[in-house]
């Protein structure tokens, strides 16, 4: 008889064990959100669109070059050629070209176009945050926000991270004890659309000692509208004293220390929008890449595993798969 999966989370790891598994499991991905993406999602307030999670990813691995061939041959995924500034504080230190050869990749027309596409022969629940997991006669039950059920499973995934799951687990749990001691950095994402170009001689920089790290015009990426996107990211170190400051203050505050950098008035844009993302990457990754309990059969894969990029979620879910398909 086929064995039921229950995956917890449609970003990349969840999409990728959905996958890898399919042909020997049934497998249900839930997902808490109306769309999938994880931190490859991306903003849409039109006639704006945003990629307000991951900006770009690299490939250093063949297993995850072939895992995404079709995307490439479909032009899902393109390379993205742009002029990346070096800033000291508010100081321009210096721009450097990133070309079609240095492989920076995107997804085309939006980030999230990458899960969207890979999740098509995926059963995908939408609006859906599993709030409990319970064990009876060895099966999992799973149960939302208003105690509906939606079945039994002889395994769950979670690709979430590490504090959602743990919300989700008991210390019964063989790896409770390791996923407690992960601690995740935030970071806060500004998005501001705009009638009218910057004209900036760069198309993205990254910031060192200054409340903002990284700042991307979305539209110099390919395929994308011509609408003017910026795309703003606070420091990990500003996110963390700031977590509990109110939106508006923090929305304030980036966008004021951006006008600054640009030399540029960004408070009469068309749209301003702030996004936090509570849990951005793992302070200290774990030395394992994902974490399972065999007698519970309960697993947990996810970036923060290994190196909070695009990659660490696949490679992350992808040596979850192989264990779970011995």
């Amino acid at each position: 008889m086929t064995k039921n999966i229950a995956v917890i989370g449609a970003g990349l790891a969840g999409t990728t064990i959905a996958l890898k598994m399919k042909g020997k499991f049934k497998v249900k991905v839930f997902e808490k959100s109306n769309d999938v993406g994880g931190r490859m999602s991306t903003r849409k307030e039109i006639p704006f669109f945003f990629d307000h999670g991951a900006q770009f990813f690299k490939i250093n691995t063949v297993d995850f070059k072939n895992f995404l061939l079709e995307l490439f041959s479909q032009k899902t995924i393109k390379p993205w050629s742009f002029r990346l500034a070096y800033f000291e504080g508010q100081y321009l230190s210096k721009i450097k070209l990133i070309k079609d050869s240095d492989k920076f990749f995107v997804g085309a027309p939006n980030m999230d176009s990458i899960i969207k596409h890979l999740s098509k022969n995926c059963n995908v629940i939408l609006n859906t945050k599993i709030e409990t997991i319970t064990k009876k006669n060895g099966k999992w039950n799973l149960y939302d926000h208003n105690k509906k059920s939606y079945g039994f499973y002889d395994w769950v995934i979670l690709s979430l991270p590490a504090h959602q799951s743990l919300e989700l687990i008991t210390n019964k749990i063989s790896f409770y004890s390791l996923i407690e001691k992960i601690k995740m950095k935030g970071c806060f994402t500004l998005m501001v659309g705009m009638n009218k170009s910057l004209n900036l001689n760069y198309d993205a920089a990254l910031i060192k000692n200054e409340d903002i790290a990284w700042l991307a015009l979305n539209n110099s990426k390919p395929s994308r509208t011509n609408k003017n996107c910026l795309i703003i990211n606070s420091s990990h170190e500003y996110a963390s004293n700031n977590m509990n400051t109110s939106k508006d203050k923090v929305l304030k505050h980036i966008l004021s220390t951006s006008c600054n950098l640009l030399n540029y008035d960004l408070f009469n844009s068309t749209t301003i929008k702030i996004h936090q993302w509570k849990y951005a990457e793992a302070e200290f990754p774990p030395k394992e890449n994902f974490f399972i309990d065999h007698k519970e059969k309960i697993a947990v894969c996810g970036d923060w595993f290994i190196n909070s990029r695009v990659e660490g979620a696949f490679t992350s879910a992808n040596e979850l798969s192989k264990e779970l398909l011995k």
